[in-house]
């Protein structure tokens, strides 16, 4: 039994040492792929290396029975060559570490790996360029610039990524970062594809994994990149034009993140960025597609997403710096954040959120600032004002803490809700909103810009909002927030600021706690109603169809003008409301009466008797539901306030009729009601 024992202990130290004799047997082999570019030659090998075939018949293959690491002088492969890693003899899940001392890799050619190898790492701490090259691996590959040549295959687990420092290498030719490069080449990865190296460029390539995941001195499991540049935009991460398959993690300690030139990425797309970001920022009209989400956080001064469609959800947040959105289309939500870590400061690059272009969000878009909030279009070449539009298929919120909430493009969604804590919410004066209800809260003047002071609009917009000058009210000849009709359920200002909207539509306040509240809404209908209504004055102006306005418990005071003296109207709280009766020669309706027909100015009493007149023939009418007052312009009034609440006429038997009707001249009953009035 000893002798057994002994026998197979001398056996395996006879077989190892017969491993690391044939694998140091591959010291100095001259592979003879790559010639043009300085050739590819093994300095040594520690296990694992069974074979080498093929060589100088441009199609090399490297066979393995084991986990190995190949350090190589130098290792390039030439334009129609391949080198072939093999894991041969039943062998799997083999890790394949080369390592290479000199001069940049060049792969022109392909490289495979067979499913018996489940990591291939290439590591050259002087770049590695593919250029038309063919990259498959049925496992795990990583690409890096880390110097992993005194590293053993059996220690890469327990490698702390964290610690390891990158050499910063630069070209000789023009000063640029050295790391890893992807010029028109395809790439197939079965399992996750890693780079790590201070530059990652990608360009017409087409991309192929389960997940993208990069490593870098800053973190495990991401695409990070250093760089020492100061420039805010240096491409630490640059795709262009590039198609992606498989999620995309990427982590950058310095340097930004950029795409351009379109492309597609198939997959989730993470970010978390020291440097900025900017996703098809400079693109030449070529779209870039994510079918899937995208989530960034940088620390950068800059956040661009451009001519981009996200089928998915959208998520930007900005620690220190601005968020800027144009020409987008996201079939899910947005939220676009922006932190303000150092508040504003005298830089051009304060933490803004800037929404451009003809913009459309399917879902909710949610827009948080630290500072100024401007969804309308803007050139920043000519720095001035554009054209678009944005629409939101859900509800729009935009909260600015310490900025305005500016909007000079139509804005459509189903809530509009619009929030500065110390500034102003502000229009163009031209801009149109469109929504089934809206918020508005503003530290001081509500409403739209008007050229003044020899300024224009559109320089007065980016003065304001450049400078962060507040509004407390009405600067100049005052301009409205246009909206389409809706509900409005909040109005928040101070008690001396004024708010002026306009609408197109008919129109219902049901939330007020407010100054001064203009409201004009020219021939249609205008309703204020409920106990949530607080404000020192409402103004109703123009001539509005009709106005409805609950009686009792009203916390503002009303003015409108009535119409049949042109006279300013002003009832005050729980003042009661008396009526007035009109024939209609003297109002806006003249000519759409019956003949002889009456109309009773509504409030809390009923109305005189009308006086006797002849019976017609009780003739259906189908226009005696409701009797409209119009009013015209008083203009010794400020906001030109008009339009009175009405009648409701029905015919009725007269066994039913009751207190508070009562008969006109022309034969038809008119039923009168006291505010509230019920439709």
């Amino acid at each position: 039994m000893k002798n057994l024992k002994k026998s197979v202990v001398v056996l395996c130290a006879v077989f190892a040492t017969m491993q690391i004799a044939m694998a140091n047997d591959f010291a100095g082999t001259d592979i003879q792929l790559g010639n043009e570019f300085g050739g590819s030659k093994i300095n040594n090998v520690t296990g694992g290396l069974k074979d080498v075939t093929g060589i100088g018949t441009g199609n090399v293959g490297l066979d393995f029975n084991g986990n190995t690491h190949i350090n190589w002088d130098s290792l390039n492969v030439g334009r129609g060559e391949s080198l072939n890693f093999n894991a041969v003899d039943g062998a799997n899940n083999l890790t394949i570490l080369n390592t290479v001392n000199s001069d940049m890799t060049n792969v022109y050619g392909a490289i495979n790996a067979n499913d018996g190898i489940s990591n291939l790492i290439i590591s050259n701490p002087n770049g590695v360029l593919f250029n038309g090259a063919q990259f498959t691996t049925a496992g795990d590959t990583m690409i890096t610039t880390k110097d992993l040549s005194g590293v053993k295959v059996e220690d890469l687990s327990k490698l702390d990524i964290n610690q390891e420092k990158f050499n910063q290498i630069y070209s000789p030719e023009d000063g640029s970062l050295i790391g890893i490069k992807m010029v028109n080449s395809d790439f197939s990865i079965g399992g996750e594809y890693n780079i790590v190296a201070p530059l990652i460029y990608a360009s017409n390539s087409d991309l192929t994994a389960k997940t993208f995941k990069f490593v870098t001195s800053n973190g495990q499991d991401y695409l990070a990149l250093g760089n020492a540049s100061a420039n805010a935009m240096y491409p630490g991460v640059e795709l262009e034009a590039v198609n992606i398959n498989g999620d995309i993690y990427i982590k950058t300690p310095t340097g930004s993140v950029r795409t351009t030139n379109g492309g597609t990425i198939n997959g989730n797309v993470n970010i978390d960025s020291k440097g900025s970001v900017a996703l098809n920022y400079k693109n030449n009209n070529n779209k870039l597609v994510i079918n899937g989400d995208v989530n960034s956080t940088t620390d950068g001064q800059m956040t661009f997403v451009r001519n981009t469609d996200v089928k998915g959800n959208l998520s930007l947040t900005s620690n220190d710096g601005f968020v800027d959105i144009g020409d987008v289309h996201v079939t899910g939500n947005a939220d676009l954040k922006t932190l303000g870590k150092n508040g504003i400061h005298d830089s051009k690059y304060n933490n803004f959120v800037h929404v451009v272009g003809n913009t459309s969000i399917d879902g909710n878009l949610n827009i948080d600032s630290s500072q100024n909030i401007h969804i309308g279009g803007y050139d920043y070449d000519t720095k001035q004002l554009a054209d678009g539009k944005l629409t939101v298929g859900g509800d729009l919120t935009a909260h600015a803490h310490d900025g305005h909430v500016m909007t000079t493009i139509d804005t459509s969604a189903n809530k509009i809700s619009l929030t500065s804590d110390n500034l102003n919410v502000l229009t163009d004066g031209k801009a149109v909103l469109s929504a089934n209800e809206y918020e508005f809260s503003s530290n001081g003047y509500l409403g739209g810009l008007t050229s003044t002071d020899g300024m224009s609009v559109d320089e007065k917009v980016v003065y304001i909002m450049e400078n962060y000058i507040p509004i407390e009210d009405t600067v100049g000849t005052p301009g409205n927030i246009n909206i389409t009709g809706g509900t409005i359920s909040k109005i928040n200002t101070p008690t001396n600021a004024s708010t002026y909207i306009s609408s197109s539509g008919d129109v219902k306040l049901t939330g007020a706690n407010a100054g001064n509240v203009n409201i004009t809404a020219p021939g249609k209908y205008i309703e204020i109603t409920g106990e949530n209504v607080k404000a020192d004055n409402i103004n109703v102006g123009r001539e509005t169809d009709k106005l409805k306005v609950d009686y009792p418990s009203r916390n503002y005071t009303l003015n409108y003008t009535n119409i049949r003296d042109n006279e300013k109207v002003t009832i005050k709280g729980d003042e009661e409301i008396t009526y007035d009766l009109t024939n209609g020669e003297n109002g806006y309706n003249q000519g759409t009466q019956i003949k002889g027909e009456n109309t009773y100015l509504v409030g809390p009493d009923a109305p005189d008797e009308p006086g006797p007149g002849p019976d017609p023939d009780p003739i259906p009418d189908p226009n005696e539901n409701i009797k409209v007052l119009k009013s015209f312009e008083n203009q010794s009034v400020n906001m030109n306030q008009v339009y009175t609440p009405v009648a409701y006429a029905a015919d009725l038997d007269e066994d039913k009729v009751d207190t508070g009707v009562r008969k006109n001249v022309d034969g038809s009953v008119t039923v009168v009601r006291a505010f509230p009035m019920v439709n």
